[in-house]
């Protein structure tokens, strides 16, 4: 079976819809990191400070099969008009281990499911 990690960077009001609509798309597992980034505008300052909001970074390893689904469902929660809230981008995965088993078996289901 081969695998594909995708990478979500959304705001941290954002991770609880992001990682919903992933796993209804059939992401199982999903890691959460905290961080911070710059972006092309300004800070933001509210008299003289200066206003990060904290973002969250979601790693995810599917099946290859599931990417495009996942993405296009991360997509509906991200991207508004012409607005973007966050990021999410996939990456095929060459060689994998320690992936726990119960994942690959639910991968199998979701294939089964589609077949049928």
């Amino acid at each position: 079976m081969k695998f594909t990690a995708i990478v979500v960077i959304a705001p941290d009001d954002l991770e609880d819809r992001v990682i919903e609509r992933a796993q209804q798309a059939g992401a199982a597992g999903v890691t959460i990191l905290t961080g911070k980034g710059i972006g092309g505008e300004a800070k933001k300052t509210f008299f003289g400070l200066t206003f990060e909001g904290t973002q969250s970074v979601l790693l995810m390893v599917v099946g290859a099969h599931l990417a495009a689904t996942i993405l296009k469902e991360l997509h509906r929660v991200l991207v508004g008009g012409t607005e973007s809230r966050g990021l999410a981008f996939a990456v095929p995965i060459e060689h994998l281990t320690g992936i726990d088993m119960r994942q690959v078996v639910k991968f199998e289901e979701h294939l089964r499911q589609d077949d049928a």
